[in-house]
């Protein structure tokens, strides 16, 4: 059965997909490959600057001590992710947008099992993601990141990325490693103790899970935790932000899903009427045809 508009649909909608992932495949491109840190002006807010003005006014390191190429370096492979993720959704909207305009039956088809597959992919892992939160896979990613913080975290002031990915998190998140300040006590690189100002503090807390970055030389804000900050875990308050957000969360995943089973739907009509790709031989009738006569080969 023919449905209505299916063709303006399946086209309209993958050239606003289209639109819309050429715009995040050159984000991702501009600051992983051309190392071009515009784009990220709007995230990264002053996060950098207040760690910088933290490690001036402490005497830890000199001004400007991290800059945007930390920043890019941090996220390089995650936004590697998000361009090869992006071209490879772009490359099924275009053969969306191709099959619909052209009218080709075999890409109209390609693109619908496309679609399907997705569709399966897709329920699995909100299935894994939201019916077990405590899953393998979540399990492993709160591991793999703790092990990140035990083997590799310095402090305020560190020489490696994950040094500044995580000063930059847990200052921008106002949280403390990924479960807590608990996650510091068995780091094996962070130190503890150190001089600022002529005095020496014991830390409980790595610095940058105070409440407030300190301003001066006292760090006695890094001697108790009892701090909100110290107590919040990064991972907990990353989850809130994205995925965790249930209102647009489900929002999101419902519009999408919506819109992913109309497009399977359309693309499903239109492959049993377009055309197959193929020239169809033509065949001379001569006038003893058109008079209803037998016609002789």
């Amino acid at each position: 059965m023919a449905i209505p508009y299916a063709r303006v649909f399946v086209v309209f909608v993958n050239s606003v997909y289209a639109t819309l992932l050429l715009i995040l495949v050159g984000v991702s491109l501009t600051v992983s490959f051309l190392k071009i840190s515009d784009p990220l002006t709007v995230y990264k807010g002053s996060v950098i600057t207040d760690i910088n003005n933290a490690i001036t006014a402490t005497g830890l390191g000199p001004e400007d001590y991290y800059g945007d190429g930390d920043l890019m370096l941090f996220l390089s492979g995650f936004l590697l992710v998000v361009f090869v993720a992006g071209l490879l959704v772009l490359v099924v909207a275009l053969a969306g947008c191709c099959g619909g305009c052209c009218r080709n039956s075999a890409i109209t088809k390609l693109y619908a099992a496309i679609l399907i597959t997705f569709l399966i992919v897709e329920f699995i892992l909100v299935i894994v993601i939201y019916g077990f939160s405590d899953s393998m896979m979540m399990g492993s990613i709160k591991k793999t990141l703790t092990s990140v913080v035990v083997s590799e975290y310095q402090g305020l002031v560190g020489n490696n990325t994950e040094t500044f990915g995580w000063n930059f998190i847990m200052t921008k998140y106002q949280c403390c490693g990924v479960y807590g300040y608990s996650d510091f006590t068995a780091t094996e690189v962070w130190k503890s103790s150190l001089v600022a100002g002529g005095t020496t503090y014991k830390l409980k807390i790595p610095i940058v899970c105070c409440d407030e970055l300190p301003s001066s030389t006292d760090l006695n804000c890094t001697g108790t935790t009892t701090g909100n900050n110290a107590n919040k875990g990064c991972f907990e308050e990353l989850w809130k932000v994205s995925a965790g957000n249930l209102p647009i969360a489900v929002l999101a995943l419902g519009l999408g899903l919506f819109l992913q089973v109309l497009l399977i739907v359309a693309a499903c009509d239109l492959s049993g009427k377009d055309k197959k790709g193929k020239v169809e031989p033509v065949v001379e009738v001569d006038q003893t045809m058109k008079r209803g006569l037998p016609y002789k080969h």
